[in-house]
């Protein structure tokens, strides 16, 4: 394993770890959006194949570019709290 693999594993288990504890202070689904996600799943079951799999080649496409964004924006995040740290050390 290089060490940029073992950098990218360390920040998805940050990343997982924040996205769990987000998901425990967030409140749950409405009533509403529950039923507007049933709706959305019955439309999608109702089309032919080669349409419903071209619609979750979409999703999943779509989940994959926010999942390779995460551990990008982690690093960045990273690399802002050393730059400011070094600054306020410097004061």
């Amino acid at each position: 394993m290089t060490e940029q693999e073992l950098l990218d594993m360390f920040i998805q288990e940050r990343v997982d770890m924040l996205l769990n504890n987000l998901s425990k202070t967030t409140p749950r689904k409405s009533p509403e959006e529950n039923k507007r996600m049933i709706r959305a799943e019955q439309i999608i079951d109702h089309l032919s194949d080669d349409e419903r799999e071209l619609v979750q080649n979409y999703i999943d496409n779509f989940s994959d570019l926010f999942a390779s964004n995460e551990p990008y924006l982690y690093r960045q995040g990273f690399i802002d709290g050393i730059r400011v740290t070094s600054y306020l050390a410097k004061l």
